[in-house]
Protein backbone atom coordinates (compact mmCIF):
# COMPACT_ATOMS: atom_id res chain seq x y z
CA UNK A 1 0.00 0.00 0.00
CA UNK A 2 2.91 2.34 0.71
CA UNK A 3 3.71 2.46 -3.02
CA UNK A 4 0.23 3.79 -3.73
CA UNK A 5 0.27 6.73 -1.31
CA UNK A 6 1.12 9.28 -4.06
CA UNK A 7 -1.85 8.11 -6.13
CA UNK A 8 -4.11 8.18 -3.07
CA UNK A 9 -2.97 11.68 -2.14
CA UNK A 10 -3.50 12.83 -5.72
CA UNK A 11 -7.02 11.39 -5.78
CA UNK A 12 -7.88 13.04 -2.46
CA UNK A 13 -6.59 16.46 -3.50
CA UNK A 14 -8.33 16.31 -6.89
CA UNK A 15 -11.59 15.45 -5.13
CA UNK A 16 -11.09 18.33 -2.70
CA UNK A 17 -10.49 20.82 -5.51
CA UNK A 18 -13.52 19.60 -7.50
CA UNK A 19 -15.74 19.72 -4.40
CA UNK A 20 -14.67 23.25 -3.47
CA UNK A 21 -15.22 24.43 -7.05
CA UNK A 22 -18.76 22.97 -6.95
CA UNK A 23 -19.37 24.68 -3.59
CA UNK A 24 -18.18 28.04 -4.90
CA UNK A 25 -20.40 27.75 -7.97
CA UNK A 26 -23.34 26.97 -5.69
CA UNK A 27 -22.63 30.02 -3.56
CA UNK A 28 -22.54 32.21 -6.67
CA UNK A 29 -25.97 30.88 -7.69
CA UNK A 30 -27.38 31.63 -4.24
CA UNK A 31 -26.06 35.20 -4.43
CA UNK A 32 -27.52 35.69 -7.91
CA UNK A 33 -30.93 34.48 -6.68
CA UNK A 34 -30.84 36.75 -3.66
CA UNK A 35 -30.74 33.85 -1.21
CA UNK A 36 -27.35 34.90 0.12
CA UNK A 37 -25.83 38.36 0.57
CA UNK A 38 -22.34 39.07 -0.80
CA UNK A 39 -21.05 39.48 2.77
CA UNK A 40 -22.51 36.13 3.82
CA UNK A 41 -21.07 34.55 0.70
CA UNK A 42 -17.60 35.89 1.55
CA UNK A 43 -17.77 34.30 5.01
CA UNK A 44 -18.26 30.90 3.37
CA UNK A 45 -15.97 31.51 0.40
CA UNK A 46 -12.86 32.35 2.42
CA UNK A 47 -12.47 28.97 4.21
CA UNK A 48 -13.45 27.14 1.02
CA UNK A 49 -10.68 28.92 -0.89
CA UNK A 50 -8.21 28.07 1.87
CA UNK A 51 -9.13 24.40 1.56
CA UNK A 52 -8.67 24.58 -2.21
CA UNK A 53 -5.27 26.26 -1.87
CA UNK A 54 -4.22 23.58 0.60
CA UNK A 55 -5.20 20.85 -1.87
CA UNK A 56 -3.38 22.61 -4.73
CA UNK A 57 -0.24 22.93 -2.59
CA UNK A 58 -0.42 19.21 -1.81
CA UNK A 59 -0.72 18.47 -5.55
CA UNK A 60 2.38 20.57 -6.21
CA UNK A 61 4.35 18.78 -3.49
CA UNK A 62 3.45 15.40 -5.00
CA UNK A 63 4.36 16.55 -8.50
CA UNK A 64 7.75 17.93 -7.43
CA UNK A 65 8.52 14.98 -5.14
CA UNK A 66 7.70 12.43 -7.85
CA UNK A 67 10.65 13.59 -9.92
CA UNK A 68 8.45 14.03 -13.00
CA UNK A 69 9.21 17.77 -13.18
CA UNK A 70 11.46 18.36 -16.17
CA UNK A 71 13.62 21.38 -15.43
CA UNK A 72 15.11 23.77 -17.96
CA UNK A 73 17.57 26.12 -16.28
CA UNK A 74 17.55 29.50 -17.98
CA UNK A 75 18.95 32.94 -17.27
CA UNK A 76 16.14 34.97 -15.74
CA UNK A 77 15.79 38.31 -13.99
CA UNK A 78 14.50 37.33 -10.54
CA UNK A 79 13.13 40.81 -9.87
CA UNK A 80 10.99 40.50 -12.98
CA UNK A 81 9.62 37.14 -11.82
CA UNK A 82 8.77 38.46 -8.35
CA UNK A 83 7.10 41.57 -9.75
CA UNK A 84 5.08 39.38 -12.13
CA UNK A 85 3.72 37.42 -9.16
CA UNK A 86 2.87 40.60 -7.26
CA UNK A 87 1.06 42.10 -10.24
CA UNK A 88 -0.86 38.88 -10.86
CA UNK A 89 -2.03 38.77 -7.23
CA UNK A 90 -2.52 42.52 -6.84
CA UNK A 91 -6.32 42.43 -6.56
CA UNK A 92 -6.31 39.43 -4.24
CA UNK A 93 -3.81 41.06 -1.87
CA UNK A 94 -5.77 44.33 -1.88
CA UNK A 95 -8.99 42.52 -0.96
CA UNK A 96 -7.20 40.90 1.98
CA UNK A 97 -5.80 44.25 3.15
CA UNK A 98 -2.21 43.12 2.57
CA UNK A 99 0.40 45.72 1.67
CA UNK A 100 3.76 44.89 0.09
CA UNK A 101 6.70 47.27 0.02
CA UNK A 102 9.55 46.19 -2.20
CA UNK A 103 13.13 47.18 -2.80
CA UNK A 104 14.78 45.32 -5.65
CA UNK A 105 18.23 45.20 -7.15
CA UNK A 106 18.64 43.48 -10.54
CA UNK A 107 19.78 39.88 -10.04
CA UNK A 108 20.14 37.25 -12.75
CA UNK A 109 19.94 33.55 -11.93
CA UNK A 110 20.16 30.20 -13.63
CA UNK A 111 16.90 28.57 -12.62
CA UNK A 112 13.90 26.86 -14.14
CA UNK A 113 11.45 29.75 -14.72
CA UNK A 114 8.42 27.77 -13.57
CA UNK A 115 10.23 26.71 -10.41
CA UNK A 116 11.25 30.30 -9.64
CA UNK A 117 7.71 31.48 -10.16
CA UNK A 118 6.31 28.69 -7.97
CA UNK A 119 8.81 29.45 -5.21
CA UNK A 120 7.81 33.12 -5.15
CA UNK A 121 4.13 32.21 -4.99
CA UNK A 122 4.78 29.76 -2.15
CA UNK A 123 6.86 32.30 -0.18
CA UNK A 124 4.03 34.79 -0.46
CA UNK A 125 1.47 32.19 0.65
CA UNK A 126 3.63 31.33 3.68
CA UNK A 127 4.06 34.98 4.60
CA UNK A 128 0.53 36.40 4.33
CA UNK A 129 -0.88 34.13 7.04
CA UNK A 130 1.41 35.81 9.62
CA UNK A 131 0.61 39.46 8.96
CA UNK A 132 -0.76 42.08 6.59
CA UNK A 133 2.39 44.17 6.04
CA UNK A 134 5.32 42.71 4.10
CA UNK A 135 8.71 44.24 3.30
CA UNK A 136 10.14 42.43 0.28
CA UNK A 137 13.83 42.73 -0.53
CA UNK A 138 15.98 41.35 -3.33
CA UNK A 139 19.74 41.84 -3.28
CA UNK A 140 23.00 40.04 -3.86
CA UNK A 141 25.83 38.91 -1.58
CA UNK A 142 29.30 38.60 -3.13
CA UNK A 143 31.18 36.30 -0.73
CA UNK A 144 30.07 33.66 -1.49
CA UNK A 145 27.97 34.83 -4.46
CA UNK A 146 24.33 34.47 -3.52
CA UNK A 147 21.07 36.11 -4.51
CA UNK A 148 18.74 36.71 -1.57
CA UNK A 149 14.99 37.12 -1.71
CA UNK A 150 13.56 37.98 1.70
CA UNK A 151 10.06 38.68 2.93
CA UNK A 152 9.79 40.39 6.29
CA UNK A 153 6.33 40.19 7.82
CA UNK A 154 5.86 43.11 10.20
CA UNK A 155 3.86 42.34 13.36
CA UNK A 156 2.85 44.35 16.42
CA UNK A 157 4.47 41.72 18.62
CA UNK A 158 6.64 38.71 17.74
CA UNK A 159 4.60 35.60 16.93
CA UNK A 160 5.24 32.40 18.80
CA UNK A 161 8.11 30.13 17.78
CA UNK A 162 5.62 27.30 17.26
CA UNK A 163 3.60 29.36 14.78
CA UNK A 164 6.65 30.28 12.73
CA UNK A 165 8.50 26.96 12.78
CA UNK A 166 5.58 24.59 12.32
CA UNK A 167 5.89 22.42 9.22
CA UNK A 168 2.58 23.43 7.64
CA UNK A 169 1.59 22.74 4.03
CA UNK A 170 3.10 26.03 2.77
CA UNK A 171 6.47 25.29 4.39
CA UNK A 172 6.49 21.70 3.09
CA UNK A 173 5.87 23.03 -0.43
CA UNK A 174 8.72 25.53 -0.07
CA UNK A 175 11.09 22.80 1.11
CA UNK A 176 10.10 20.56 -1.79
CA UNK A 177 10.65 23.31 -4.36
CA UNK A 178 14.07 24.08 -2.85
CA UNK A 179 15.00 20.37 -2.88
CA UNK A 180 13.83 20.01 -6.48
CA UNK A 181 16.02 22.90 -7.62
CA UNK A 182 18.98 21.87 -5.50
CA UNK A 183 20.46 25.36 -5.46
CA UNK A 184 18.13 27.11 -3.02
CA UNK A 185 18.48 27.47 0.76
CA UNK A 186 15.54 28.54 2.93
CA UNK A 187 15.69 30.32 6.29
CA UNK A 188 12.96 31.53 8.64
CA UNK A 189 13.52 33.51 11.81
CA UNK A 190 11.67 35.54 14.41
CA UNK A 191 12.95 39.11 14.88
CA UNK A 192 11.93 41.91 17.21
CA UNK A 193 9.33 43.40 14.87
CA UNK A 194 8.15 40.33 12.98
CA UNK A 195 9.27 37.32 10.96
CA UNK A 196 11.74 37.01 8.08
CA UNK A 197 11.59 34.34 5.38
CA UNK A 198 14.66 34.22 3.10
CA UNK A 199 15.52 32.21 0.01
CA UNK A 200 19.21 32.16 -0.97
CA UNK A 201 20.06 31.18 -4.56
CA UNK A 202 23.46 29.65 -5.32
CA UNK A 203 23.38 29.80 -9.12
CA UNK A 204 23.61 33.56 -9.38
CA UNK A 205 25.23 35.11 -12.46
CA UNK A 206 27.47 38.13 -12.50
CA UNK A 207 25.70 41.30 -11.49
CA UNK A 208 25.14 44.01 -14.16
CA UNK A 209 27.91 46.57 -14.56
CA UNK A 210 25.88 48.95 -12.43
CA UNK A 211 24.48 47.21 -9.38
CA UNK A 212 22.68 50.31 -8.16
CA UNK A 213 18.93 50.25 -7.97
CA UNK A 214 16.98 51.34 -11.01
CA UNK A 215 14.93 54.47 -10.51
CA UNK A 216 12.03 56.10 -12.25
CA UNK A 217 12.04 59.67 -13.54
CA UNK A 218 10.82 61.02 -10.20
CA UNK A 219 13.66 59.33 -8.31
CA UNK A 220 11.64 56.54 -6.70
CA UNK A 221 12.94 52.97 -6.91
CA UNK A 222 11.67 51.04 -9.90
CA UNK A 223 10.36 47.53 -9.31
CA UNK A 224 10.01 46.44 -12.94
CA UNK A 225 13.22 45.90 -14.88
CA UNK A 226 11.69 44.59 -18.06
CA UNK A 227 8.56 46.47 -18.94
CA UNK A 228 5.76 44.92 -20.94
CA UNK A 229 3.77 48.12 -21.10
CA UNK A 230 4.50 48.51 -24.82
CA UNK A 231 3.42 44.98 -25.74
CA UNK A 232 0.28 44.19 -27.71
CA UNK A 233 -1.49 40.84 -27.32
CA UNK A 234 -4.37 39.28 -29.25
CA UNK A 235 -6.70 36.71 -27.70
CA UNK A 236 -8.38 34.56 -30.38
CA UNK A 237 -11.25 32.37 -29.21
CA UNK A 238 -14.71 31.43 -30.42
CA UNK A 239 -15.85 31.43 -26.78
CA UNK A 240 -16.83 34.92 -25.52
CA UNK A 241 -16.39 33.74 -21.94
CA UNK A 242 -12.84 32.51 -22.52
CA UNK A 243 -11.94 35.70 -24.41
CA UNK A 244 -13.16 37.87 -21.53
CA UNK A 245 -11.37 35.77 -18.91
CA UNK A 246 -8.09 35.82 -20.80
CA UNK A 247 -8.32 39.53 -21.61
CA UNK A 248 -8.98 40.37 -17.97
CA UNK A 249 -5.90 38.45 -16.86
CA UNK A 250 -3.63 39.92 -19.55
CA UNK A 251 -4.75 43.51 -18.95
CA UNK A 252 -4.06 43.16 -15.22
CA UNK A 253 -0.41 42.73 -16.18
CA UNK A 254 -0.39 46.19 -17.74
CA UNK A 255 -0.41 44.78 -21.28
CA UNK A 256 -2.58 46.15 -24.09
CA UNK A 257 -4.81 43.38 -25.46
CA UNK A 258 -7.79 42.85 -27.75
CA UNK A 259 -10.08 39.90 -28.38
CA UNK A 260 -10.81 38.41 -31.82
CA UNK A 261 -13.00 35.49 -32.88
CA UNK A 262 -11.79 34.59 -36.38
CA UNK A 263 -8.82 34.42 -38.72
CA UNK A 264 -10.07 37.50 -40.60
CA UNK A 265 -10.24 39.58 -37.40
CA UNK A 266 -6.82 38.34 -36.29
CA UNK A 267 -5.11 39.23 -39.58
CA UNK A 268 -6.89 42.59 -39.71
CA UNK A 269 -5.54 43.45 -36.24
CA UNK A 270 -2.04 42.45 -37.38
CA UNK A 271 -2.26 44.80 -40.33
CA UNK A 272 -3.10 47.70 -38.04
CA UNK A 273 -0.22 47.29 -35.56
CA UNK A 274 2.61 45.02 -34.38
CA UNK A 275 1.39 42.03 -32.39
CA UNK A 276 3.88 40.56 -29.90
CA UNK A 277 1.86 37.55 -28.77
CA UNK A 278 -1.18 35.63 -29.99
CA UNK A 279 -3.17 33.63 -27.42
CA UNK A 280 -5.02 30.99 -29.44
CA UNK A 281 -7.86 29.03 -27.85
CA UNK A 282 -7.62 25.47 -29.19
CA UNK A 283 -10.39 24.24 -26.89
CA UNK A 284 -12.90 26.64 -28.52
CA UNK A 285 -11.10 27.53 -31.76
CA UNK A 286 -12.41 29.91 -34.41
CA UNK A 287 -14.32 28.22 -37.21
CA UNK A 288 -11.57 29.12 -39.69
CA UNK A 289 -8.63 27.99 -37.56
CA UNK A 290 -7.19 26.06 -40.52
CA UNK A 291 -6.95 29.27 -42.53
CA UNK A 292 -5.52 31.08 -39.51
CA UNK A 293 -2.72 28.53 -39.10
CA UNK A 294 -1.92 28.69 -42.82
CA UNK A 295 -1.75 32.48 -42.86
CA UNK A 296 0.32 32.63 -39.66
CA UNK A 297 2.84 30.17 -41.08
CA UNK A 298 3.00 32.04 -44.39
CA UNK A 299 3.01 35.66 -43.21
CA UNK A 300 3.94 35.65 -39.51
CA UNK A 301 6.19 32.60 -38.95
CA UNK A 302 8.04 34.22 -36.03
CA UNK A 303 4.99 35.32 -34.06
CA UNK A 304 4.88 33.90 -30.53
CA UNK A 305 1.72 31.83 -30.04
CA UNK A 306 0.48 30.74 -26.62
CA UNK A 307 -2.13 28.00 -26.91
CA UNK A 308 -5.08 27.43 -24.60
CA UNK A 309 -5.67 23.69 -24.49
CA UNK A 310 -8.13 21.19 -23.05
CA UNK A 311 -8.13 20.71 -19.26
CA UNK A 312 -5.41 18.56 -17.73
CA UNK A 313 -7.70 15.60 -17.12
CA UNK A 314 -8.33 15.23 -20.87
CA UNK A 315 -5.01 16.39 -22.25
CA UNK A 316 -2.54 13.84 -23.64
CA UNK A 317 0.73 13.45 -21.80
CA UNK A 318 3.67 15.17 -23.52
CA UNK A 319 6.13 12.99 -25.39
CA UNK A 320 9.79 12.88 -24.50
CA UNK A 321 12.20 15.12 -26.33
CA UNK A 322 13.32 18.73 -26.22
CA UNK A 323 10.90 19.86 -28.93
CA UNK A 324 7.93 18.41 -27.10
CA UNK A 325 9.02 19.95 -23.81
CA UNK A 326 9.38 23.39 -25.39
CA UNK A 327 5.95 23.00 -26.98
CA UNK A 328 4.45 22.22 -23.58
CA UNK A 329 5.78 25.53 -22.24
CA UNK A 330 3.61 27.36 -24.77
CA UNK A 331 0.40 25.72 -23.53
CA UNK A 332 -2.01 26.81 -20.79
CA UNK A 333 -4.98 24.64 -19.73
CA UNK A 334 -8.28 26.45 -20.18
CA UNK A 335 -9.35 25.35 -16.71
CA UNK A 336 -6.29 27.00 -15.14
CA UNK A 337 -6.24 30.45 -16.76
CA UNK A 338 -6.27 32.33 -13.47
CA UNK A 339 -3.41 30.22 -12.10
CA UNK A 340 -1.19 29.95 -15.17
CA UNK A 341 -1.95 32.43 -17.95
CA UNK A 342 -0.44 35.53 -16.35
CA UNK A 343 2.97 33.97 -15.73
CA UNK A 344 2.99 32.31 -19.16
CA UNK A 345 2.30 35.65 -20.86
CA UNK A 346 4.97 37.49 -18.85
CA UNK A 347 7.66 34.86 -19.55
CA UNK A 348 6.78 34.71 -23.24
CA UNK A 349 6.80 38.48 -23.67
CA UNK A 350 10.12 38.76 -21.83
CA UNK A 351 11.70 36.81 -24.69
CA UNK A 352 10.09 38.69 -27.57
CA UNK A 353 10.22 42.39 -26.61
Amino acid sequence: MAAHWPELATALTEQAVDTVDALLRGLEVLVQRGRLSPAECQVLTTPAQRLKHCAVHAQQIIRFQSGRVRQSHEKIDLAYVVESVLQERRDELALQGITVRRKFKPVELLIDPTLGYGLTQAMLDWSVRLGAHIDLRLDQAHEPPRARLSMKILTAEPPSQAEVFMDNIQWLLLRQIAATDGGIELHREVVADGVVLTACFKRVLNAPSSSAELHTADGTPSTVFKTVSGAYVLVCSASPETRLRALGIVKQLGVTADGVASAAQTLAAMRDRDVHLLILDEDSPPADIGQLRHDLAAMHPNLAVLRLVVPRARAKAPKDGDTAVMAEKMKVPVDALEQSLGSAVMFTLSNVI
